[in-house]
C-alpha cells in the first residue's frame, strides 16, 4: 500500500522562521490543544440554537395569536326578564307608647311576647307632673284664645249698633259729633228704650194676695189723658212693703201696649176685680216707665268714620250708629293664631301622656317591648310599651329607574327568606318621587303579604322577584353577539355581525378603530338590528335578523384552544 505523503508548500516555514515569527527563541516550538477549535464550533452551533428558539418563544408569548370566531344561530325561543333584589320586613301596623313625663309604675299587666286585643288594659303609672303638664297646657291655650278674642271683639266693637229695637235718646253733646271726630272707649252715646209696651209697678195691701194673679186683666188709668188702657198683670212679687199708715203691701208689676201717646214718668194707676167681683185699688199711683232700656256705650276707641245718631230715632238691631277706625292687627293675629295652634298641639300630647298613664291596647297584636318594672319610676321621653301586627307584614324596597315601569298596583311579587320559606306578596304602593343615589334613580315600593303563622319579624331582610316582561315564539340571540357601535353620524346604533356568503343589503360599515369584531374579509358583516327585552343570556331581536343566521359571538385566543381559557371579543 503506498505511503501518503505530506505536500510541501512555499508558505511552510522553518522553525527558526517560526520561532522568530512569535518573537520566541529559536528551536522552541508552542505546543497546540487538542480539541480547542471543535469545542468553539459546538458552542457557537448551540448559541444559534438559543437565539432561535428565544426569538420563536417571544414571538409565541407576546407577538400576534391566531383567533377563532365562536358563532352561534339566531333561533325562535322564549325571554323572560326578572327583577331581583332585597328588602326588609315591616309590621304594617304597630303602635309606641312613649311617657312624656316621669312617674311611679304602679301595676303591669303585659309581658313581651304576649298577644293584646285592642282595649285591654296595659298598665297603670300615677304621674303627678302629667296632671300639671295638662294643667299648664290648658291654661296657655286659654290664654292666648283669650287674646284673640278681645282682638276680634275690639273689631266688632268698633261698629256701634243697638242691642234691641228701640228708640235713642242721646246724650247731651252726641248730636254733634262728626266724621273725624276721634272718640274714646266708655263714652255713653244714647240710651236705647225699648217704648213699644210700658209697665207699671203698683203696691197692694196683702188682704188681696189670693185675688191678684199673674195674667190677669187690669184696667190702666192715666190721669194726664184722663184715659183707661188695657193692661195684664206680668209679675206678682211677694215683698214686705210697709205704708207710712202701717199697712203691709206686696208688689205687682202690669205691663201695656203703648198706643204711641205714653212715655216714661207719667203717673198712672190700675183697678183690678176681686174673686166677689169688687174694685181693688192701688194703695198709691206709680209713674211709668219703658218696657227695658240699655245704655249704648263706646267699646273702643278710634276715629269716626261714620255717624248715625239722631235722637228719639226709631233703630233696629241691624243698623249702625257709629264706626270707628280699627288698628292694624294682622300681623298680631296672625301670631296668635300660630301660638294657638302650637299650645293646641302642646295640650293634646299632654292629654295623651296623661292617657298614657292608664294606657290600653290601641290595636291587637303582640307585645314586642315593654320596659315597665312595678314600683319603679319611669324617666321622661320612655318608650313604654311597642305592639305590633305582624299578621301582615310590608317590604319597602327600591327598583331602579329601568325597571319601575314593569312594576303595577296590585301585582304578585315572589318572597323569600334567609331559610328558603316562599311567600306571596302583592304591591301596594309605588313612590312617584325616586331617590337619586351614585348617578342612578330607584323608586320605593311597598309590598304587603300575610304572615299568619307570625314566622316573619320586623326588619328580617327578604329577597324578592318579579317578572317585569316576557316575550314567547321570538327570535333570540346571546347577548354577546350584540355589539354597539357608532353610526357615520356618530350615533349610537345597536349591530349584529352575520355571516354571510355575500354583503346583505342592510349592512353598514364599521368605524375605523372598532376592536373585537370580525371583518368583511371574515365572510360578517354588520347588520343594524332593533333589541327586545332580554334575560342574563339572551337577548329578543325586534327586526334585521332571520331564524338560522349564523352570528359572530366573540374570539377565542389560540391559548384558550389548547387550556380551556375565556374566549375574547
Amino acid at each position: 500500500m503506498a505511503e501518503l505523503q505530506t505536500p510541501v508548500t512555499d508558505t511552510a516555514q522553518t522553525p527558526a522562521a517560526e520561532a522568530k515569527v512569535k518573537n520566541q527563541p529559536a528551536g522552541k516550538k508552542k505546543k497546540r490543544k487538542k480539541g480547542t477549535v471543535k469545542t468553539i464550533i459546538v458552542l457557537a452551533v448551540v448559541l444559534a440554537a438559543a437565539v432561535g428558539i428565544g426569538l420563536g418563544m417571544w414571538k409565541f408569548l407576546f407577538g400576534e395569536k391566531p383567533k377563532e370566531i365562536l358563532r352561534d344561530t339566531a333561533q325562535i325561543g322564549s325571554i323572560s326578564n326578572k327583577v331581583e333584589g332585597y328588602g326588609f320586613t315591616k309590621a304594617q301596623s304597630s303602635a309606641t307608647i312613649t311617657l312624656s313625663t316621669k312617674g311611679l309604675v304602679q301595676e303591669v299587666f303585659v309581658k313581651e311576647g304576649d298577644f293584646v286585643n285592642q282595649g285591654d288594659p296595659l298598665y297603670t303609672i300615677d304621674s303627678t307632673d302629667a296632671y300639671k303638664a295638662l294643667e299648664e297646657a290648658q291654661k296657655t291655650v286659654d290664654n292666648y284664645q283669650k287674646q284673640l278674642q278681645a282682638i276680634y271683639d275690639a273689631y266688632n266693637d268698633l261698629n256701634v249698633r243697638p242691642p234691641f229695637n228701640g228708640k235713642l235718646l242721646l246724650e247731651e253733646g252726641m248730636q254733634n259729633l262728626a266724621v273725624g271726630n276721634t272718640m274714646s272707649t266708655g263714652t255713653k252715646l244714647a240710651t236705647l228704650v225699648d217704648d213699644s209696651r210700658m209697665k207699671l209697678t203698683l203696691y197692694y195691701n196683702y188682704t188681696y194676695e189670693n185675688d191678684i194673679s199673674v195674667g190677669q186683666a187690669v184696667r190702666v188709668s192715666i190721669p194726664a189723658s184722663m184715659s183707661q188702657i188695657d193692661g195684664q198683670v206680668e209679675q206678682v212679687n211677694k215683698v214686705r212693703y210697709i205704708t207710712p199708715e202701717g199697712a203691709v203691701c206686696f208688689q205687682v208689676v202690669i205691663g201695656m201696649k203703648n198706643p204711641g201717646t205714653l212715655t216714661a214718668g207719667m203717673g198712672a194707676t190700675a183697678i183690678l176685680t176681686g174673686a166677689a167681683g169688687e174694685d181693688i185699688y192701688a194703695y198709691d199711683n206709680g209713674k211709668l216707665e219703658y218696657n227695658r232700656t240699655a245704655d249704648i256705650v263706646t267699646k273702643a276707641s278710634g276715629e269716626i268714620l261714620a255717624v248715625n245718631l239722631i235722637n228719639y230715632a226709631d233703630v233696629t238691631t241691624g243698623d249702625t250708629l257709629l264706626q270707628l277706625s280699627a288698628e292694624d292687627n294682622e300681623e298680631k293675629i296672625a301670631s296668635l293664631e300660630n301660638q294657638i295652634k302650637t299650645a293646641q298641639e302642646a295640650l293634646t300630647k299632654a292629654q295623651e301622656n296623661l292617657n298614657n298613664f292608664n294606657a290600653v291596647a290601641p290595636i291587637s297584636g303582640t307585645v314586642i317591648s315593654c320596659g315597665l318594672v312595678p314600683d319603679t319610676e319611669v324617666a321622661e321621653n320612655t318608650t313604654a310599651i311597642i305592639i305590633a301586627d305582624t299578621s301582615v307584614m310590608t317590604v319597602e324596597i327600591n327598583v331602579d329607574e329601568r325597571s319601575i315601569n314593569y312594576v303595577k298596583m296590585g301585582m304578585t311579587v315572589d318572597l323569600t327568606d334567609w331559610d328558603g320559606n316562599m311567600y306571596m306578596g302583592t304591591v301596594t304602593n309605588i313612590s312617584l318621587n325616586g331617590n337619586m343615589e351614585n348617578g342612578a334613580t330607584s323608586f320605593p315600593v311597598t309590598i304587603r303579604m300575610d304572615n299568619p303563622g307570625g314566622s316573619l319579624m320586623s326588619n328580617m331582610s327578604i329577597n324578592y322577584s318579579f317578572q317585569a316582561s316576557q316575550a314567547d315564539n321570538c327570535l333570540v340571540v346571546p347577548v354577546q353577539a350584540v355589539k354597539n357601535i357608532s353610526d357615520e353620524n356618530g350615533n349610537p346604533m345597536s349591530v349584529v355581525f352575520v355571516e354571510k356568503s355575500s354583503r346583505p343589503d342592510n349592512a353598514v360599515t364599521v368605524p375605523e378603530g372598532v376592536t373585537g369584531v370580525p371583518t368583511e374579509a371574515d365572510g360578517f358583516y354588520a347588520v343594524p338590528v332593533e333589541v327586545g327585552i332580554n334575560d342574563v343570556y339572551n337577548v329578543q331581536i325586534l327586526s334585521g335578523l332571520e331564524e338560522g343566521d349564523t352570528v359572530f359571538t366573540s374570539y377565542m385566543a389560540a391559548e384558550d384552544q389548547m387550556g380551556g381559557g375565556i374566549a375574547v371579543g
